[in-house]
């Protein structure tokens, strides 16, 4: 298990998977006006942790696509592998993840 609270490692995947007017930009601000508490070293931390966990789930979508797993393995094996993260997360990064694995 990390050693960050869930809660704040599932805040920061909602603002590294964020779509519209914050896309790609860089969350450490975001993150210091929710969590004033934490310090750049901290969200780099988190961040490096959420990225990793989404980037995971992006290639087992892959591994979806390619026959290797059922789609529902995909749920399973990113709450086994990810524990922290909340159901919604999975779900959200699962279609993404099946999305680019289709384009």
């Amino acid at each position: 298990m990390d050693k960050y609270d869930p809660k704040v490692l599932n805040a920061t995947l909602g603002f590294t998977t964020e779509w519209g007017e914050n896309f790609r930009k860089p969350i450490a601000e975001r993150m210091l006006a929710r969590f004033p508490e934490l310090s750049e070293a901290e969200i780099a931390e988190i961040e490096a942790v959420v990225r990793k966990a989404e980037y995971r789930i992006y290639v087992i979508a892959e591994m979806e696509k390619r026959g290797e797993i059922s789609e529902s393995d995909i749920t399973r094996i990113a709450a086994e592998e990810f524990p922290w993260l909340e159901g919604h997360h999975i779900g959200r990064l699962k279609n993404i993840g099946m999305y680019y694995a289709r384009r």
